[in-house]
């Protein structure tokens, strides 16, 4: 929690020396780094590999942008962003929570098999329902409807969102359900013996991991002003294991900043320079890989293990 202040005192005088056209993509870097350390939350704390992440982002996102846009429905009933927000993370909890009970008895790789489907299954009811969902385009939110208008708003958003969400995060691995979580990441076998519920603290980490990917969801959607397919997306989920697992897994730390870095890097930086034939997606994946293999533990553990040896 010691690094918690220092980053809100940041991200509070940041605007002052960065331009407004730049801050909208730290923002954007912010809510997906929120997206990280909630995927961190279960593989970290509990080891149950979820592949399925995207599905709770696209599930908030929709339930918050029909909320505030109830005509796509046909109805006509007024939701403050804000609710529809906090909404649209119970929503997508309680559907992790459906997930849960049904997946999380399941051991090893069939528990990733049957989440890996999940996006796949919902964002198929986007191109169905497409009076609804808008299919491949998705649909617009009015400026009317949108929790923040201004650039600088929007920022502030994104900003107080991440200090918040990681608050409630580091609350929830530094109590003793985290260390039930760990217990059960470290030796399921073990921590049963023990006398701890295995499958209640899984689902219980599947539901908050959800709960934060629907607020951020619904985020996203303020944030940029429409809700598309691409939040249900494998290449969005791809960068989320891999800025988790590059950061260092079980930290929370490690996966939100590098998931910062790794949206800036994907997003801003490196199309700011021209490649040629490469790919710049395939220049940072190569990037990443590389620092996988070279830290396999992750950033924020090698430089804490480097940090302790210079102390020493």
């Amino acid at each position: 929690m010691k690094m918690l202040i220092p980053l809100a005192i940041f991200l509070f005088l940041l605007p002052a020396f960065v331009p407004s056209a730049y801050l909208y993509f730290i923002g954007l870097a912010l809510i997906f780094a929120v997206l990280v350390a909630s995927w961190d939350l279960m593989v970290g704390y509990t080891g149950q590999v979820n592949l399925g992440h995207t599905t709770f982002v696209g599930l908030g996102a929709y339930i918050a942008a029909i909320m505030q846009v109830p005509s796509r429905i046909g109805a006509n009933f007024d939701v403050h962003p804000l609710l529809a927000a906090f909404l649209a993370g119970i929503f997508s909890a309680l559907v992790g929570l459906g997930v849960g009970l049904l997946t999380l008895r399941l051991r090893g790789y069939y528990f990733s098999l049957v989440t890996a489907i999940l996006p796949l299954v919902f964002m198929q009811k986007v191109f169905i329902w497409r009076s609804v969902f808008g299919g491949e385009e998705g649909f617009s939110i009015p400026t009317e409807k949108l929790l923040v208008a201004t650039a600088l708003e929007k920022y502030y958003l994104a900003a107080v969102f991440a200090v918040v969400s990681i608050a409630l995060m580091l609350l929830v691995t530094r109590s003793k359900i985290g260390l039930r979580f760990r217990a059960v990441r470290d030796s399921e076998e073990l921590a049963e013996a023990l006398g701890i519920d295995a499958a209640k603290y899984k689902i219980l980490a599947f539901v908050l991991s959800s709960f934060f990917a629907g607020i951020a969801g619904a985020i996203f959607v303020n944030y940029r002003m429409t809700v598309a397919p691409d939040l249900y997306d494998v290449p969005l989920m791809l960068l989320i294991i891999l800025s988790a697992v590059i950061g260092g897994l079980g930290t929370l730390w490690g996966p939100f900043f590098v998931g910062i870095l790794v949206y800036l890097a994907k997003n801003w930086w490196l199309t700011a320079f021209r490649f040629g034939i490469v790919n710049e997606e395939i220049i940072l994946y190569t990037i990443l890989i590389a620092a996988a293999i070279l830290m396999p533990r992750g950033i924020y553990n090698e430089i804490r293990e480097r940090l302790k040896r210079s102390e020493s």
